[in-house]
């Protein structure tokens, strides 16, 4: 494909890193230091140039298959839309955005904008439903299907189960998507065995995902529902956690050493939140009433200090402790010190994006655990060719993940399914590293 990425930051130079391999990118930004910075990293063409300046698109191709819009600003990023398709024709463009106003369907439709991102509000979706699963650690949704991807950390004193056993005491309601143990991901096979303190991706229906519970709590524990949380950070994320959490019912204080945040977050959410301005020293760990708390959720902006404050968290009892993490390497370190992680903003835009490039509206596809795992679906439609056909699974794909199909909300082996119907949906998981090859085969089918 012929690429184009206005904005070279973070969420600009791993998109350009990722797609470089198989497609020839150009990375445009008026940041001589970003732009010298992917000149010698990447295998990319990178211009200098300003993104809202005509003049900066002369001499690109004719055609270009893919318009990625990612730098901090909104108004950069629409008007860079509708220069580009003055220059060029356009297949697709993806733009992120900040504001929600520009992603309504009549500014998107003008500017002929393919998908919109919006990070902030992205990344606090999750925890909608960790209010009603307070022993997932993460949450996933996807189109078609009320079936949900959560990851959840086994009990220490959880007896060694074979998979094919464990799954069988669901109804058809639960399927493993992939175990993370010992530092590596990988997608267990059937006759493997599920071990004490395993992360293990269940992809399940809200009804197994409740009776998941017995694997995470004795159920001599107490379990009390959530009603009432602590935000450390009251930047946009934090807030758009707060929106998503009072909808919930829940009790919303914010905490942030920023003043100015501090008011525009008590402004944003119409005083509904205690917002609160603190040091983030140590002094006020020693204030119980501060940490009196269901849920413990910090969203600042770095990781290193979203580790600590974690972690001082699960040494006053808080049970339900969420971190925000802005940074793929500190992803795996995070889960293994058993930290519950949410994917931050320009995380999330990453994730997103290149999940948007890889979906169709056949194929949904998403990643997880810090982007090891994958997991693809494909809708069978009524004009679909393979309607009344059985799926046979050549060795060499079926050996590089896990099939099956969902029907009438039950998850069944695809390989024992003898004919495809309508309406069905044939899911995968596997690692990222066969994610290309299974996705032509599933395309292809």
């Amino acid at each position: 494909m012929q690429v184009i990425i206005a904005g070279a930051g973070r969420v600009g130079y791993t998109v350009a890193k990722h797609l470089m391999k198989d497609n020839d990118v150009t990375v445009i930004d008026q940041n001589e230091f970003a732009i010298k910075n992917i000149q010698e990293n990447l295998d990319v063409l990178a211009i200098c140039g300003n993104i809202e300046n005509p003049h900066t698109y002369m001499g690109v191709s004719a055609q270009i298959d893919l318009f990625i819009a990612v730098t901090d600003s909104d108004e950069t990023n629409l008007l860079s839309a509708l220069i580009i398709d003055s220059i060029t024709t356009v297949k697709k463009k993806i733009i992120r955005l900040r504001n929600d106003f520009f992603a309504n369907s009549t500014i998107k439709e003008k500017l002929n904008i393919s998908e919109t991102i919006i990070p902030s509000f992205e990344a606090a979706q999750p925890f909608k439903y960790l209010v009603d699963f307070p022993h997932a650690h993460n949450v996933k949704t996807f189109a078609y299907t009320k079936a949900l991807l959560v990851s959840v950390r086994l009990r220490k004193d959880f007896e060694p189960t074979m998979i094919s056993k464990f799954v069988n005491n669901f109804n058809n309601e639960l399927s493993i998507a992939g175990v993370e143990r010992d530092k590596t991901f990988y997608t267990p096979k059937p006759i493997e065995m599920l071990l004490a303190n395993d992360l293990v991706y269940f992809f399940a229906y809200p009804k197994a995902i409740i009776a998941l519970r017995s694997v995470v709590y004795d159920w001599n524990e107490v379990q009390t529902p959530i009603k009432n949380c602590i935000i450390v950070g009251a930047d946009s994320l934090g807030v758009e956690i707060a929106k998503v959490l009072l909808k919930k019912g829940i009790d919303v204080q914010i905490m942030d050493k920023d003043m100015a945040l501090c008011k525009k977050a008590n402004l944003e959410l119409k005083n509904k939140v205690d917002v609160t301005k603190t040091n983030y020293d140590a002094d006020h760990i020693n204030d119980k009433n501060k940490f009196d708390t269901d849920m413990f959720i910090v969203a600042t902006r770095k990781d290193e200090y979203n580790i600590t404050k974690c972690l001082e968290a699960k040494q006053k009892g808080i049970k339900k402790i969420v971190g925000i993490n802005n940074d793929l390497a500190y992803s795996s370190l995070m889960r293994n010190m058993n930290i519950e992680v949410v994917r931050g903003e320009k995380i999330n835009a990453y994730y997103s994006i290149l999940e948007k490039i890889d979906s169709s509206q056949i194929i949904v596809q998403k990643k997880f655990c810090g982007g090891d795992g994958v997991i693809v679906l494909r809708k069978i439609f009524a004009n679909s060719t393979i309607i009344g056909k059985k799926i046979e699974l050549p060795s060499k794909i079926e050996e590089k993940g896990h099939f099956i199909a969902l029907r009438d909300e039950e998850m069944l082996c695809l390989r024992d399914i003898d004919i495809i119907k309508k309406d069905d949906i044939i899911v995968f998981f596997t690692k990222e590293e066969n994610f290309e090859l299974l996705s032509k085969w599933l395309k292809n089918i």
